[in-house]
């Protein structure tokens, strides 16, 4: 019986598909007993959602009935209105979700490099390493090593705070110098707010993993090369020259941080490393500051470059510092460091 009906429901919506001027009244589509009379007692014609405001069959505008068949193959998620059908078709859910992940990885990239630069990460590895250095001196025969990656991660974390504050302070100065104007701030790819949040997270999370992990004293002095890096190094550099032997000073300190983790304590060895590396940095500030004299002059910065301009004075005070060295490495071996 239901083919039966079937089949008298196909020939009825094709007449009206081939006659569109047919009569409705006429039409026996437009009874509600139609349903009753096969047996249905609801069928799909009589959904409010699907006929119109005057009964029977939907049409099209031109008074015609429009059957459209989807032939790609692909699922649908269809939305139901009193006028309209509304069809949303699964790609479009997919490309929304591959544009939000791609706006989210974008954002993580974006910040990840802000964070790496303002981090100056590089320069900080350099210090973790120093400071590692200073931790194996300091343990004698054994090493702790889960010890020595909680000193890394926290010298690490302080490194980065300073360098951060260091270009917060110096966001107008870096951004007319050619070598540092990329920079995430005077770039404008970061917000001074934002920059200072950051370097205030790490670095008091830093202290704090220290003092947890360590001992106060390595926490005292990771907090006191902040201080001395952030609120002194960086705004003599705009004062007088001597801020290069402050600098020194403070790429000292780090390994004196490692020797403190292991042992607890500062004794008379645990100088040498940090002597050594006082006199190894200034050759090295002095060669750089006389490269980039130019540039740091339009910085604002004061080296001791500016008024040596044939360099004789900048290279003895590099010669000199680099003679330091020589029986520092005695000592170091009358120690038994070698």
């Amino acid at each position: 019986m239901f083919r039966n009906f079937e089949t008298r429901l196909s020939s009825k919506l094709i007449s009206q598909v081939i006659n569109p001027n047919l009569n409705l009244s006429s039409n026996p589509l437009r009874s509600p007993n139609i349903f009753d009379i096969y047996g249905v007692r609801r069928g799909v014609f009589q959904s409010p959602h699907l006929h119109s405001s005057t009964g029977g069959l939907p049409s099209s505008p031109s008074g015609s009935l429009n059957l459209e068949f989807d032939k790609s193959g692909r699922d649908k998620a269809y939305g139901f209105s009193s006028s309209t059908v509304t069809v949303i078709g699964q790609p479009d859910l997919v490309n929304s979700s591959i544009s939000k992940v791609r706006n989210v990885s974008e954002a993580i990239r974006h910040y990840g490099q802000c964070y790496w630069e303002l981090s100056k990460a590089r320069l900080s590895m350099l210090v973790v390493a120093t400071s590692g250095a200073g931790f194996v001196l300091g343990s004698g025969s054994a090493i702790d090593f889960a010890g020595l990656c909680w000193t890394c991660t926290g010298t690490m974390m302080v490194a980065a705070s300073a360098n951060s504050l260091n270009q917060v302070f110096e966001k107008h100065n870096d951004a007319l110098m050619k070598r540092t104007m990329r920079r995430p701030l005077p770039s404008g790819r970061l917000s001074i707010p934002h920059a200072a949040i950051w370097a205030s997270s790490v670095g008091i999370a830093g202290t704090t993993l220290l003092a947890y992990k360590a001992n106060i004293l390595t926490a005292g002095l990771a907090a006191s090369n902040l201080a001395l890096y952030a609120f002194v190094y960086t705004p003599l550099k705009q004062i007088h020259p001597v801020n290069t032997w402050v600098g020194a000073i403070v790429g000292g300190i780090p390994p004196l941080l490692g020797w403190a983790a292991a042992s607890g304590q500062i004794s008379l060895n645990a100088w040498i490393l940090p002597a050594a590396l006082y006199f190894w940095q200034l050759p090295h500030f002095m060669a750089l500051a006389y490269l980039c004299r130019s540039d740091y002059a339009a910085g604002g910065f004061r080296m001791l470059s500016f008024t040596d301009a044939s360099g004789r004075r900048t290279a003895l005070v590099a010669l000199r510092n680099s003679l330091y060295l020589l029986p520092l490495g005695f000592l170091a071996y009358d120690c038994s460091f070698c």
